[in-house]
């Protein structure tokens, strides 16, 4: 069925006249259509064979049959579905409807990951965002079988990645490390303290087999000082790393954003001179040409900017 007869059809059967009567003239509907009578009247009597019924009584003025009445309910239904799907594809097109999953962690949790969803979701409200807590491993595998379209991961986990990678990522964030002590520890009242200063100390790492990155960044660290780290415990989330903190197990580093965590039992302290580095990344598929991803990305590089 042609789209442009229809909406002719309605424009006729809903034409009115300067005093907002209806007032069905197909003369006045054709001036205003911009097309010559004739042509609108040979478009109105094809729709009317193409359908095998009389939608207009043309004696002795032209008005809308009980049919074409009917069809006329129908055909307004069918242009609104129609322009409802011309401008969800239109928006398809521009990234602005859609479906996207990303993996996350604690760290960018802890960091940037809330004014990301919320100037994503103010900007883009119609993308279904899917977020998945995700280790290292696990995210890795569901890039590559495209259950994930984009995942935050530590930068250290990313090294392997080169130009002939089948991820690409960007770094979007770089922040210290810092200590973490028991409240009641002899060094918790210090503003700053010196790494070496905890050779002795028990340590609580991330567990090596699901954060190696930040397990072998908190070794490294150790070593730089001048000691192996004592390590007494692993664990492998850092709400949990806290809670051992608090139960007075031992003493750990973890990337500054932890200090939006306000946990009971449990001091922050910066590390005095040159602090490791950790960073966080964002990763994604090179052959990903959705508009939603390219959207995502966006709105991830102006969030980290600022």
């Amino acid at each position: 069925m042609n789209l442009e007869r229809l909406e002719r059809f309605v424009f006729l059967a809903t034409l009115k006249n300067e005093a907002g009567q209806k007032d069905i003239n197909i003369s006045h509907a054709a001036e205003q259509l911009h097309i010559p009578q004739p042509h609108l009247s040979k478009q109105i009597k094809k729709l009317e064979e193409e359908l095998g019924i009389e939608l207009f009584v043309r004696k002795p003025r032209l008005e809308l049959t009980p049919y074409g009445q009917v069809f006329l309910q129908e055909a307004q239904h069918l242009l609104e579905q129609v322009e409802r799907i011309q401008i969800s594809a239109k928006q398809a097109s521009q990234g602005e409807i859609g479906r996207l999953t990303v993996g996350i962690s604690t760290s960018i949790s802890n960091s940037l990951l809330p004014n990301i969803l919320r100037v994503f979701r103010h900007k883009y409200p119609y993308v279904d965002l899917v977020l998945q807590e995700l280790m290292f491993e696990d995210s890795r595998e569901k890039l590559q079988d495209r259950t994930l379209d984009v995942d935050f991961e530590n930068w250290y986990n990313l090294q392997d990645i080169d130009d002939g990678h089948f991820l690409t990522y960007e770094i979007v964030t770089e922040e210290p490390l810092v200590m973490v002590l028991p409240k009641k520890h002899p060094l918790s009242h210090y503003p700053q303290i010196q790494l070496q200063d905890f050779k002795a100390e028990p340590f609580i790492l991330p567990c090596y087999e699901k954060v190696p990155a930040l397990h072998a960044l908190i070794r490294n660290a150790c070593l730089s000082a001048g000691f192996q780290p004592k390590v007494v415990q692993e664990a492998g989330w850092m709400t949990t790393i806290l809670g051992l903190v608090a139960g007075e197990i031992g003493v750990t580093l973890l990337p500054a954003n932890v200090m939006n965590l306000q946990r009971i039992g449990v001091v922050y302290r910066k590390i005095q001179g040159q602090s490791p580095i950790f960073k966080m990344a964002i990763a994604w598929r090179r052959d990903n040409q959705s508009k939603v991803l390219a959207n995502f990305l966006k709105v991830v590089r102006e969030v980290s900017c600022k």
